[in-house]
């Protein structure tokens, strides 16, 4: 199965292993209650963590008023570090903790910061986020471990239970956009602006999950301890650190490596690693260095190096054809980072494209940008048995697909899923929409706003736009010409709203205000804020907390008048350019099919190929091929607004593409590393 980080996880194949037949004491049928306590608690804390996922850049942008590059800046950070934490929990659980307290001590670290994300002010905010981050490495690699844990090496049920346990999870994926994108769009002050509430929704699915698995954690220890895995699940004092002696060899590591192209590959990876360590944080400290880039940019390159020289290390510990298994975890960690990156823009580009280029009304129905993020986990339920199905089918005639081939063919789908928005994001460019206009007002640079989508003719004196012209868009295109001194004073006046309450109202005189002004906060817009605006003494009543879209809007009226009126009315006859949602069912369709090919390279493969005195640790690692996915298309995700999507896209087109020429050319060594695993 496979670790999404788009939230979306699948279920092992059904392909034949080679395991020893479990011992006669084993029970063979049905699953302990072990696995059902473990169900609930990881579909609940799935239920938050994509609740939470499927507001967050829509929150960024529509309520705290970011643009595209500090949105997705904030989202690459959160999502990056979600899954670059495990690492950290993996090993501690490993060595000090055990899996059960660490479980819990990252749940209820979790529930923290998913009401946190409940309040409003930024310190809030941005503590939330890192409770989130850290109580996720605490609990993420040490549930999936959990559910091995619970079968004896060979039992012919454990690939049912992860199944199971899958399915779960993609019933959290599935509610959780649903029905914290019903709360956003139909709670809060005002409509769409709700996102307090989907946020403690999601905090209240992360408590549910804590309290199952506290309540219930009796039958899952019972399980371990009958499976004979307990000393694998509490913690215990170990000696020789990192690398065992040779005393204490895995029957993997008496057995020899392989020789090649294959064995070239397991001798040149430690090196490789190391090298990697020395080369990206000095890339990336020479770009600060010369101011090319923020310090800032720094951390994450110099964290994969630390992790870099880390494995880099571990692996050399490692012996005999358990090295050459290990060597293929971190050969496949580096094609899941193309396929992943493409990927999870579902929580990014494809969210923002959902919000802003869909049309919300195909079907007659309003459709929230945040239900679109619910179709790859129905999709995973409803195709997950037929392609299951499809792998056994195969293997017993004899035409058994190779893991590494899967993989292939997923880089192939996630290829094509990005083919789609290519054609979708063609079609959106294709429309024009014009408005009249005397002049551009000099403050502007037509080719440095909308992505360079906006174009001026004097001839015929109209402003125009390709495609949709989006809120923030609009927000840049206003700015640059606002008087400084009407900025400043909305600056102040934020600053004095911070006390304002219904029982204390605060007043606020504005100096002066620009020529044509015409007070914003009016009717919905005003609603639970303002008290009295009187135009003539130009002083405004407020009995709440200036709002970032309050501001927004303050900050909008203040532009040039004409311009003004052009950009706003060229925004509303820009929705004309919004595309159908089918463009993103499909894509997201070719995707999930990706993933389900995808699927027995994941979890499912670590734990079978990982020497068990690393089983955590290199679950952390595996799942750190997803960190790396989120900052880089994070980062990639910087710059939506600055390029046209085709091109967006399209990056992910041609990286996609590369990788599979790449896999194709390492088929055959990396299925001799494998040695017997499937």
């Amino acid at each position: 199965m496979s670790a999404s980080p788009s939230g979306v996880e699948t279920p092992p194949s059904a392909s034949p292993t080679v395991e020893a037949a479990p011992p006669a004491s084993q029970p063979s049928r049905g699953h302990p209650k072990g696995l059902y306590i473990l169900f609930f608690t990881e579909m609940w804390e799935r239920f938050s963590y994509y609740g939470m996922r499927a507001l967050l850049v829509l929150y960024l942008l529509n309520y705290l008023q970011f643009q595209p590059e500090d949105s997705s800046a904030v989202y690459k950070w959160y999502t990056s570090l979600v899954y670059l934490t495990p690492l950290l929990g993996g090993f501690l659980a490993d060595r000090f903790l055990g899996m059960r307290a660490s479980i819990i001590l990252g749940s209820a670290l979790m529930a923290v910061g998913h009401f946190l994300m409940a309040f409003e002010p930024l310190p809030f905010f941005y503590s939330a986020l890192a409770f989130l981050i850290i109580g996720n490495g605490f609990f993420k690699p040490n549930m999936s471990t959990m559910v091995g844990k619970l079968y004896r090496p060979g039992d012919a049920r454990r690939d049912g239970a992860f199944t199971i346990f899958y399915m779960g999870i993609n019933l959290g994926a599935f509610m959780a956009p649903l029905i914290c994108g019903w709360l956003r769009q139909n709670m809060g002050p005002t409509p769409g602006m709700g996102f307090h509430y989907g946020f403690a929704a999601a905090g209240v699915g992360m408590v549910l999950g804590l309290v199952i698995f506290v309540l219930g954690q009796k039958h899952v220890m019972r399980a371990v301890e009958e499976a004979g895995n307990l000393h694998e699940v509490m913690p215990q004092k170990r000696s020789g650190g990192a690398g065992s002696s040779s005393a204490a060899l895995e029957p993997g590591e008496k057995v020899p490596g392989i020789a090649g192209l294959g064995g070239a590959i397991t001798r040149l990876l430690p090196p490789l690693l190391f090298v990697i360590a020395a080369a990206l944080p000095a890339r990336f400290l020479y770009l600060a260095a010369t101011k090319q880039a923020p310090w800032t940019t720094v951390i994450m390159p110099l964290a994969f190096a630390a992790v870099s020289a880390w494995m880099g290390f571990t692996l050399r510990t490692v012996k005999g054809a358990s090295r050459d298994k290990s060597t293929v975890i971190f050969v496949f960690f580096a094609f899941s980072v193309l396929f992943w990156m493409a990927y999870e823009q579902a929580g990014n580009a494809l969210n923002v494209w959902a919000e802003y280029n869909t049309r919300k009304a195909d079907a007659g129905v309003e459709i929230s940008a945040e239900y679109f993020q619910s179709l790859p986990a129905i999709f995973i339920i409803l195709f997950a048995p037929p392609f299951a199905l499809m792998w056994t089918a195969l293997a017993r005639r004899g035409w058994e697909v190779p893991t590494v081939a899967k993989l292939l063919v997923a880089l192939l789908l996630i290829t094509a899923s990005d083919v789609v928005m290519v054609g979708a994001a063609t079609a959106e460019d294709a429309t024009i929409s014009r408005v009249s206009l005397a002049g551009v007002p000099r403050e502007i640079k037509l080719e440095q706003l909308n992505a360079g989508r906006f174009s001026y003719d004097p001839a015929t004196q109209e402003l125009s736009v390709r495609g949709v012209l989006a809120p923030f868009a609009v927000t840049s295109a206003l700015r640059p010409t606002v008087d400084p001194t009407y900025l400043k004073q909305v600056d102040a006046l934020e600053a004095a709203s911070v006390a304002a309450a219904p029982e204390h109202p605060v007043t606020f005189q504005f100096e002066s205000l620009p020529s044509g002004y015409t007070f914003p906060l009016t009717g919905e817009a005003a609603q639970n804020l303002v008290s009295g605006w009187d135009e003539r003494t130009r002083t405004l009543t407020l009995v709440d907390k200036l709002s970032p879209v309050a501001k927004s809007r303050l900050v909008g009226a203040g532009a040039q008048p004409e311009w003004r009126q052009a950009i706003t009315a060229l925004a509303e006859k820009s929705q004309a350019a919004r595309v159908s949602g089918l463009w993103l069912v499909f894509s997201y369709l070719l995707a999930v099919f990706g993933e389900l090919c995808l699927s027995p390279v994941g979890l499912s493969m670590v734990t079978k190929l990982a020497p068990a005195r690393f089983a955590s640790l290199f679950m952390g690692v595996f799942l750190m091929s997803n960190a790396v996915a989120q900052y880089v298309g994070g980062s990639l995700g910087e710059m939506w607004g600055r390029i046209v999507p085709t091109s967006y896209f399209a990056i992910f087109v041609y990286a996609s593409l590369v990788g599979a020429v790449l896999l194709l050319l390492l088929l055959r060594p990396l299925r001799r590393l494998m040695h017997e695993v499937k």
